[in-house]
């Protein structure tokens, strides 16, 4: 077996990339600072903008600073023009600004590009908004300001307004304590081309998150939330949470999340930890809020954007068109950290020239999958979501089933509320980032390693569900297309599964590994974590087969079912393969698991 990274690997994978033209990378690899935006002839301040903030970034090792609240080493001429019109100037991110050297440090030495330093943004408090666009123009006629530009509004992507109603089977005494379960309606679960395939995808060692710490950043929560409580409870990182309770953040981590509890929902990756980092409300905390969560988590993890902006061009835009945004996106990336972001819901072509080309990746590229939505189980572009050839996947964007809201069961209490109609770019980003957590757990836990950002988001793309014609929004997710396409052991089970009858086991594998099929009749309540094979899912095992696979890749095996009429409409048991890599980097892993239903 071989791993399926750039860095080491995924060399089969890459040349189809090339083929099929998809490879793309993050700007600036040969040393060229990313394109933050092109210094307008005249600023044009938009209602949409903040009310008296104002955004300058200095040019890269200028060593501008604030001291005593003035900037040093800039013509003095720049503090006497904020002196007559600003209330105060501030460093933009707000993390400590050896922090933030740091960081930007470790992502150059990672990635190997050159990362724009994010102690050179400063935030300007204007005594008049009136004063906005004459003093961004004032600003940038100085050839050590990059650029000077108003600051976007911006917030948590808004779903449309439901009426609110009470599922069919709601009576005042169900609860989640009376098992209450909603898991058959996330149909975003199911197999392609309907969901992403998340039912399959679970079978297989690291799929449910394990080991990822997922940063979710956005307004606020209810923490306390019976399916999310047990990841989410007090788990906030940077600025003081919004205020409580909070449905968008608590919808978004039913999605991820949701307990394991046969209650409520099920998340994608509900074994992943999470952690919670708010913008307040305020478009001036996003960047900050973005910083706070990439440097809590590590390399391979995850951050989620669910946040949208406005500013002078049509909005609501993804917030990565703010050049602080995007330099902080960018940093998380090249550290490692995969970026999932929602591309908003204005129903714009983020192709059109009104963007400047700050959505072409051929200009710039922060590294961050960018996530669109459908109406749905079918592949249709959503009318109001944004477009364009930046975006890489989407997501359900209407009748996503997740906690929070009320509409689909409400008990009183915002701790036990579900929804029916969570949408927008709001519920397709973190149903994206799901899959992609699961292919990246799955990954790591076959080969030792994470994938590297630009990877995972190829091969989200390679192996999604097109979408139907209309409105480029990117293919749907297909977790179980994509760990065909990462060379991980694969077991299938057929044959005629009847009393008396043959089942078929088929491995997919490289030549030469050598295996271990184990058959247990029962799964284990806790799955054991095996070095170097992952997660043994079965529970005692009863029967063991050696083998080695063949030339082929494919190893088959059968075995005759005991004739006994009692077996018919049940579960014989479950099998599960533990493999070890003849060649390659990574040493062994083991294959997903699979029951044994007789008819």
């Amino acid at each position: 077996m071989s791993p399926s990274t750039l860095a080491s690997p995924m060399k089969n994978l890459f040349l189809i990339f090339c083929l099929l033209g998809t490879v793309s990378s993050i700007s600036a690899q040969e040393g060229e600072l990313a394109l933050l935006r092109i210094k307008p002839e005249k600023t044009v301040v938009h209602p949409t903008n903040h009310d008296t903030f104002l955004i300058v970034k200095f040019q890269h090792d200028s060593g501008v600073h604030l001291e005593d609240g003035q900037f040093a080493h800039v013509n003095q001429t720049i503090n006497a023009i904020l002196d007559d019109v600003a209330i105060n100037r501030a460093r933009h991110i707000q993390l400590p600004a050896q922090q933030l050297d740091a960081w930007r440090r470790s992502g150059e030495a990672r990635s190997g590009i050159r990362l724009h330093d994010l102690n050179l943004f400063f935030r300007i408090e204007l005594k008049d908004r009136a004063l906005m666009g004459e003093t961004c123009d004032r600003l940038n006629a100085f050839d050590v300001v990059e650029i000077a530009y108003p600051l976007p509004s911006g917030g948590d992507p808004e779903m449309p307004a439901r009426p609110p109603f009470l599922h069919p089977s709601f009576a005042p005494e169900n609860s989640l304590a009376s098992g209450f379960n909603f898991v058959d309606q996330q149909d975003y679960r199911e197999a392609a081309p309907v969901g992403v395939d998340a039912d399959y995808g679970e079978k297989f060692s690291g799929s449910r998150g394990e080991g990822h710490l997922i940063a979710d950043v956005e307004t606020g929560w209810t923490d306390d939330h019976l399916d999310i409580k047990h990841k989410a409870l007090g788990a906030f990182t940077g600025l003081t949470p919004a205020p409580y309770p909070w449905d968008h953040g608590t919808a978004v981590l039913g999605e991820l999340v949701g307990e394991n509890n046969r209650a409520g929902v099920l998340g994608i990756v509900h074994q992943a930890d999470v952690i919670l980092s708010s913008h307040l409300g305020s478009s001036a905390n996003i960047s900050t809020a973005i910083a706070f969560g990439a440097t809590a988590v590590g390399i391979g993890d995850v951050l989620v954007l669910e946040v949208q902006c406005f500013g002078a061009v049509p909005g609501p835009f993804p917030c990565e068109y703010d050049p602080a945004t995007f330099a902080t996106i960018q940093t998380a990336t090249a550290n490692g950290t995969h970026v999932f972001a929602a591309a908003g819901n204005g129903g714009h072509d983020l192709d059109d020239p009104a963007y400047g080309g700050l959505f072409d990746r051929n200009i710039r590229d922060s590294g961050a999958v960018m996530c669109g939505q459908s109406t749905g189980a079918p592949l249709d572009a959503n009318a109001f979501s944004n477009y364009g050839s930046r975006l890489d996947a989407h997501g359900w964007g209407a009748n996503v089933v997740s906690a929070g809201y009320g509409d689909l069961f409400g008990s009183g209490t915002p701790t036990e509320e579900f929804t029916a109609f969570f949408s927008g770019t709001s519920s397709a980003t973190p149903i994206v980032t799901g899959a992609g957590v699961m292919l990246n757990g799955i990954h790591r836990e076959a080969f030792g390693v994470p994938m590297d950002p630009l990877d995972l988001r190829r091969l989200l793309a390679l192996t999604g569900t097109p979408q139907n014609p209309g409105h480029k929004i990117g293919p749907r997710p297909n977790v179980r297309a994509g760990i065909q396409a990462l060379d991980i052991p694969i077991l299938s089970v057929g044959g005629n599964l009847i009393p008396g009858g043959q089942v078929d086991f088929d491995l997919e594998a490289s030549a030469g590994d050598t295996y271990r099929l184990m058959f247990s009749r029962s799964l284990a309540t806790t799955p054991a974590h095996i070095t170097p094979f992952g997660y043994l899912f079965l529970g005692p095992i009863t029967n063991t087969i050696p083998g080695t696979v063949p030339g082929s890749g494919v190893d088959s095996l059968s075995f005759q079912i005991p004739n006994n009429p009692a077996f018919s409409g049940s579960i014989l048991g479950y099998v599960q393969i533990e493999v070890t890599f003849a060649n390659g980097v990574g040493t062994g892993a083991y294959s997903n698991y699979t029951p044994i239903p007789i008819q």
